[in-house]
C-alpha cells in the first residue's frame, strides 16, 4: 500500500486550508466557493444548517474572541477526507455567552473531519472544546 497522496488528496488537503485561511482574514464570502450546495454540519456545540449560518457563527465568535486559527495538523484519510487539528487563540473583547468582555486571552482545540465530493466541501463534522472555552470567558459551569 501506497503512502504517497494522490493528486485529488492534495487537491482536497489545499482546499480546506483555504477555509482556515479565509477564516483569519475575515473573508467569509471567500467560502462560498469551497462549500457545496446542501452542506451539512454536524457540530453538537452550534445550531448550524447551511454555510450562511456557519459564515454567521464565525463572525459573531471573532467578533467577540478576535481569534486566530493556527493549524496544528492538516492531512489526508480515506473517503475524501480531510482532518484537521486546530488551536484557536484570541482574546475575549465583546460579548459571547451572555457575558461581558473580560479582556482576557483565551484559547481551545477542535478535531475537524470535512468530506469532499467534486472539489467541494459537502460535510463537516466538528469536536471542539467549547465548553473549556466558556470556562475561559466565565461562564459558570455546573460541578
Amino acid at each position: 500500500m501506497s503512502t504517497a497522496l494522490t493528486t485529488v488528496d492534495q487537491e482536497n488537503v489545499a482546499l480546506v486550508r483555504r477555509v482556515t485561511d479565509a477564516v483569519n482574514a475575515r473573508r467569509y464570502d471567500d467560502m462560498d466557493e469551497l462549500f457545496a450546495p446542501g452542506f451539512v454540519d454536524h457540530n453538537p456545540a452550534w445550531n448550524v444548517d447551511s454555510l450562511e449560518a456557519l459564515k454567521g457563527l464565525l463572525s459573531v465568535a471573532q467578533e467577540a474572541l478576535d481569534f486566530r486559527a493556527g493549524l496544528d495538523a492538516l492531512y489526508a484519510a480515506d473517503g475524501g477526507r480531510v482532518i484537521m487539528q486546530i488551536t484557536f487563540t484570541g482574546r475575549h473583547v465583546a460579548p459571547i455567552f451572555g457575558i461581558h468582555p473580560t479582556g482576557l486571552p483565551v484559547s481551545w482545540t477542535s478535531i475537524e473531519v470535512y468530506r469532499l465530493e467534486n472539489r467541494k466541501i459537502v460535510e463537516r463534522w466538528v469536536q471542539a472544546d467549547t465548553t473549556g472555552l466558556m470556562r475561559q470567558v466565565g461562564v459558570l459551569m455546573p460541578e
